[in-house]
């Protein structure tokens, strides 16, 4: 027995030998440094502000930077400012706000978060989050983007269209400025888009309507070519936007009434790299090149990668999305900041459970004209893996007004894109 106990011994002394030494040799990384395919299983080991790079990785991102060209930035992890109205009005939620599955709203919810505090233990914690997600944004109450481009990129071929829109999104709920609501309390919000460039879509765009209960948008597109208004059918939430890569359920990672799914599954916490404190102007109207038109992005296959930005760490939720059966895709993984409602990340599924898009949008704090401090979006990718395709939706964070004074609803109707349009 006892000399069949020393060379077992002798194996397990190795072994802590070997485990010792990997420890031993794991850094805690500089920020600056650049996980790439180069790296990736030298470092993978290493930390980063006490995590491992191994953990910090979703699996989809560890795909993407083995096999298409994704490339992470590590930056310190930096606080978000939150408004303090908007603190003060979430904190005033607790205990009063609960989710009414018959109506479709949350009863009790004026404006701010509506579900403050999340319990983990809670069967409804990932409902309440998609919750504070739809209703609770720190968006401010009027979101004016005069100039964003979706990119469409062949992931072979690189660019081939480079459409120019404006975008406008005014709440008529949940306002921090002045009355809460605005209106007789039906609507959510109304939102303009419409087409500057190029010159045959120029013109084109929707207004919307975003009611405060199950009620779908009322969605209207002006024609500019037969000067007409047409409405649109009342699935359009699920419906491709144009010839891009997303859907209107895409629009920032997610963008259905939380209610129009059937099921939401709390898959846990965990801390992900994630783009919450971006650089801006990622985007250069007057670039000539593909390098000075689109700084974020490398120029070589697959074209779609922000690769140069800066990732640090973020505490997320990871919550598992059941799509309607009529919904094109079967479910979404969302990656949602545990401290502030903002989505970093989306997984799309197709219906045979496969993975299909992978979403990625980029954050950074700002100053409204009145002083409100919101989130705005510099960028975001919609990765079509199957057909090797994306669309990259970029910012001129320069033009960017959040809460301009002296607007209403009244500024925002259907004539206001017919007028826009014309």
């Amino acid at each position: 027995m006892t000399m069949m106990k020393k060379p077992l011994m002798g194996v397990l002394a190795a072994a802590l030998t070997i485990c010792s030494l990997s420890l031993a040799q794991a850094a805690e990384l500089p920020a600056g440094t650049v996980i790439s395919a180069e790296n990736i299983d030298k470092i993978k080991n290493d930390t980063f502000e006490g995590h491992t790079i191994a953990s910090l990785l979703t699996e989809r991102m560890e795909w993407r930077i083995r096999n298409s060209g994704m490339k992470v930035p590590l930056a310190k992890a930096k606080e978000i400012p939150l408004d303090p109205k908007w603190v003060k009005a979430s904190q005033a939620n607790a205990g009063k706000t609960k989710i009414n599955a018959e109506t479709c709203q949350v009863d009790g919810w004026e404006a701010g978060q509506p579900f403050p505090t999340i319990d983990m233990k809670d069967p409804q914690a990932a409902e309440k989050v998609i919750w504070n997600w739809h209703l609770g944004q720190l968006s401010g109450d009027l979101a004016h983007a005069p100039f964003f481009t979706q990119v469409l990129i062949d992931g072979t071929k690189g660019v081939h269209a480079e459409p120019v829109a404006e975008f406008i999104r005014y709440s008529m709920k949940g306002r921090l400025s002045g009355d809460a609501t605005e209106g007789d309390g039906s609507e959510r919000g109304r939102q303009l888009l419409y087409f500057k460039a190029p010159s045959d879509m120029k013109g084109l765009g929707t207004f919307t309507i975003m009611y405060d209960s199950a009620k779908v948008p009322d969605v209207w597109a002006y024609i500019p070519a037969v000067r007409r208004v047409r409405r649109l059918s009342g699935g359009a939430w699920m419906d491709p936007v144009g010839s891009s890569d997303q859907l209107q359920d895409d629009l920032e990672i997610f963008n259905a009434r939380p209610c129009w799914y059937p099921e939401y599954k709390m898959l846990g916490k965990r801390t992900v790299l994630a783009v919450a404190n971006s650089k801006q102007q990622l985007w250069n109207r007057s670039g000539k090149t593909f390098e000075e038109k689109y700084p974020v992005l490398d120029n070589k296959a697959p074209f779609w990668n922000m690769n140069n930005n800066v990732y640090e760490p973020r505490e997320v939720y990871v919550i598992e999305a059941i799509t309607p059966s009529e919904h094109p895709y079967s479910k979404k993984v969302l990656y949602v900041d545990t401290k502030y409602p903002r989505i970093y990340y989306g997984e799309a599924y197709n219906r045979k459970g496969e993975f299909w898009k992978m979403m990625e949008f980029h954050s950074y704090p700002a100053k409204a004209e009145d002083g409100f401090t919101d989130v705005r979006s510099a960028g975001g990718t919609i990765i079509d893996f199957q057909r090797n395709h994306a669309t990259v939706f970029l910012v001129d964070s320069a033009s960017w007004k959040t809460n301009v004074p002296g607007m209403s609803s009244k500024d925002f109707t259907l004539q206001t894109l017919q007028a826009a349009g014309r």
